[in-house]
């Protein structure tokens, strides 16, 4: 938990009782814990305008785990089940041993995934998925840029941009070139060797998933109708990407993730049919400073969680 803004410093664990659960509520034990980059962006206070100033916080937004009790009456799981979900993005709290979630936040884990892997999926497969889903409209052929194409996010939005049959650009670091090819992306660029701002290239869509490529450097890149979809808005981009779109052509949309049942069942579909979800690295719970401290600034491939005991 985090008593006020600030830095790593400010986190703690604490020792509480148990949750109990209710008739509507089911009780996970947890195996694993996502990180994300708005588990910061929270608790450094850049988010207070939507997470307010009542403290304690959470912290941890998506998790994996076994379901250990359930409610009377909760119909679609069962003690033993294994699944994955998450919380309130703006709540947290799913780093923890214990967490009580309703149906809705959760879904069974595909088999064919690990723990590690499923904790990884809700936030940045359902941010992949609303994309395709409410941001872009395109068609098989259509040209898009993918920045940060090995990140969270990155890796599920290239997979499913070659699924829909879009021509894929991606811009990642040389470590990460052998999952997209693997991926088969189109054309795949160094960023520590190629600035892609001085391609002469354009493109129906334009993703920056780093924070590298804001909106007005981008639209070089763009066509005459093209979108840019923002992943890491602050509150006034909002604002100022809604006005903008009030008169121009080339859109600026922002993603704010938001897993739901729908986009939880779509994720274990696209696990169960082969989509790789890579994990950079993991870290065990009583690690939680070091793992908050590194992450932010080593870009690790795909995901990093974090491992709850037994």
């Amino acid at each position: 938990i985090f008593n006020q803004y600030g830095g790593v410093d400010v986190l703690q664990m604490i020792e509480v009782e148990k949750p109990l659960i209710a008739k509507n509520t089911i009780l996970i034990k947890t195996k694993a814990v996502s990180i994300n980059p708005l588990d910061w962006k929270i608790r450094q206070g850049e988010m207070k305008i939507m997470t307010g100033s009542k403290f304690p916080k959470g912290l941890g937004i998506d998790f994996s785990g076994i379901v250990e009790a359930v409610g009377d009456n909760v119909q679609c799981y069962k003690q033993g089940d294994a699944v994955f979900g998450a919380l309130n993005a703006m709540k947290g709290g799913a780093l923890a041993e214990y967490l009580v979630v309703s149906e809705n936040d959760i879904y069974l884990k595909p088999n064919n995934v690990s723990f590690e892997q499923a904790a990884a999926m809700p936030i940045v497969g359902s941010a992949a998925l609303q994309i395709f889903d409410k941001l872009i409209d395109v068609k098989s052929g259509s040209e898009i840029l993918i920045n940060g194409a090995t990140g969270g996010i990155g890796m599920f939005a290239v997979q499913m941009a070659k699924e829909k049959g879009l021509i894929v650009t991606a811009v990642a670091s040389e470590k990460g070139f052998p999952h997209l090819q693997k991926w088969q992306a189109d054309a795949i660029i160094d960023y520590k060797k190629e600035n892609i701002l001085d391609s002469k290239m354009q493109f129906d869509v334009v993703i920056d998933f780093s924070g590298s490529i804001s909106f007005d450097k981008a639209r070089k890149l763009m066509k005459p109708k093209a979108v840019y979809v923002n992943a890491i808005p602050n509150p006034a981009q909002m604002i100022t990407s809604f006005i903008h779109n009030l008169f121009s052509n080339q859109k600026n949309k922002i993603l704010f993730s938001k897993p739901t049942p729908l986009y939880l069942k779509a994720l274990a579909s696209y696990a169960e049919n082969g989509m790789e979800v890579v994990i950079g690295k993991t870290y065990s719970f009583s690690d939680f400073k070091v793992a908050y401290t590194e992450v932010p600034k080593a870009g690790y491939l795909g995901k990093v969680v974090i491992n709850i005991p037994d």
